[in-house]
């Protein structure tokens, strides 16, 4: 208890200094000791504090590129990304959701500052977890009531549109993230309430914007939004439908505004009419 208390005492301090950590603390023990309580159930240390300043050492290029990838390398482990993988509904989920967002923020500065940070094998090591989390993690909550936010599903989604972005991403990458993406939409045990599907949009339009991928590819994976398997379940069918109707109008306005997505409107509108006629 002594250990967390002087820890926030001194993310305080930082904050209040405009994030400017004073010259006599050891910047490698302080994240080591941010990691360890990555996870906690305080949302103002875990959100405003360690995660703020990770995000602050990370775009200020406070970090070495060292320091870096031992950081994205932590994260990646079963001590954060993977801790009690599978479990619902505990607190285990901000370690995962908020080790999912160091990646997330690791990844854009890589994109940011010349695309010199990570290898092409390390990016791939990225992708394979970010995509093995993607289908693992089990606990979708948005804001946990005294706790803040855990939001797995959008803080996964930050992390996915920044590996879009990376140029070594190439197609099967790609398809790979939309997969990912369609298989976080069409959950039937939870309905997102927290804008998740916008987030999940923007790893998406990342994609479109490379063009790599064909037409067919994409009018095919839109589709497919009605190709899901019925469920007997009432009340899980329920939250299937409208988890695929509340992304599918997100999808429709946000490649209105892209000209490089307009002309998949008319397939999103056609699935989406489908889908709820269906019922």
């Amino acid at each position: 208890m002594n250990e967390v208390k002087q820890l926030k005492s001194l993310l305080l301090q930082i904050k209040s200094n405009n994030w400017s950590v004073p010259v006599d603390v050891n910047l490698d023990q302080l994240t080591t000791a941010m990691m360890k309580h990555l996870g906690s159930t305080d949302s103002e240390l875990r959100d405003e504090l360690i995660y703020s300043l990770f995000h602050q050492l990370i775009r200020e290029k406070a970090l070495s590129d060292n320091q870096l990838k031992d950081i994205l390398k932590l994260s990646l482990s079963d001590q954060h990304l993977f801790y009690n993988i599978g479990a619902k509904g505990d607190d285990t989920v901000f370690n995962r959701a908020f080790a999912i967002l160091i990646v997330s923020s690791i990844v854009m500065y890589h994109n940011q500052n010349g695309e010199n940070l990570l290898t092409e094998e390390e990016l791939f090591h990225v992708h394979k977890n970010a995509l093995c989390y993607a289908k693992l993690e089990n606990d979708v909550r948005g804001c946990v009531k005294n706790k803040g936010w855990a939001h797995s599903t959008a803080h996964l989604a930050d992390a996915l549109n920044e590996l879009a972005i990376c140029k070594v991403m190439k197609k099967i990458q790609l398809t790979d993230i939309l997969e990912a993406v369609k298989e976080k939409v069409c959950i039937k045990d939870y309905t997102y309430i927290n804008e998740e599907d916008e987030r999940l949009i923007t790893a998406v339009t990342s994609i479109m914007e490379r063009n790599i991928l064909s037409d067919e590819e994409i009018t095919t994976w839109i589709q497919q939004f009605d190709n899901i398997e019925q469920i007997k379940n009432s009340q899980q069918q329920h939250c299937l439908l409208v988890n695929r109707k509340n992304f599918l109008r997100s999808l429709y306005f946000r490649f209105k505004q892209n000209e490089v997505c307009r002309p998949f409107i008319a397939t999103i509108e056609t699935v989406l009419n489908k889908i709820s006629f269906a019922y």
